[in-house]
């Protein structure tokens, strides 16, 4: 009976002693699927007018860091995660090889700003618990930095008030020559046809 207990007392020891194995869960797993939720103060597309479309022809990052901008809204935090340091590359890249004919203070300002404003978002969406509503925030504030560059480009490349006020003096002009043109035809059909000319 000694050998009974001992052996049952051995057994509920071994049992007992049985460290359970902790199911650890991934807290990415949450939020790897989700997509960027814009906040509301979130701005409207800005299209390049065509002067700057034909200014920023050369700029080689500009296209590929526009397809991710226009991305970020249909991509998910776990491929944000995964490709972050492409986006960040084109954003890099996008900040130190702009033309020279693009190139004033105004312009590094914003490109600084969408710089950074890509590396913020990256970092949000890496972090072990992702803080979806920081997140959101700073994806919106990564698509708002890419729309003021593009009204930056588009205020570079605009004509001025002199430039407005030349071109509709020569188009005046010009509507001023046909005209009178036309009236000297008229005259002269008119003296041809023995009408009297007012």
């Amino acid at each position: 009976m000694k050998f009974y207990a001992t052996a049952l007392l051995l057994v509920l020891m071994l049992f007992s002693c049985k460290e359970e194995t902790k199911v650890t869960v991934n807290p990415r797993n949450a939020t790897d699927t989700l997509q960027v939720n814009f906040d509301e103060n979130k701005k409207g597309n800005i299209a390049l007018t065509p002067a700057a479309v034909t200014a920023i022809e050369g700029w080689e990052s500009f296209p590929e860091l526009q397809a991710h901008i226009d991305a970020l809204d249909t991509v998910r935090i776990q491929y944000l995660r995964v490709n972050g340091e492409d986006w960040i590359s084109t954003a890099s890249l996008a900040q130190s090889k702009v033309n020279d004919s693009l190139v004033n203070n105004a312009m590094r300002s914003r490109l600084t700003v969408l710089f950074t404003k890509m590396n913020t978002t990256i970092q949000e969406a890496s972090k072990l618990e992702v803080d979806t509503v920081s997140y959101y925030k700073e994806a919106t504030e990564l698509y708002n930095a890419f729309q003021n560059l593009k009204l930056q480009i588009n205020l570079k490349f605009q004509k001025s008030i002199e430039e407005l006020l030349e071109q509709y003096e020569v188009e005046a002009d010009s509507l001023s020559a046909v005209r009178d043109s036309t009236q000297v035809r008229r005259d002269s059909l008119l003296r041809v046809n023995r009408v009297p000319v007012n």
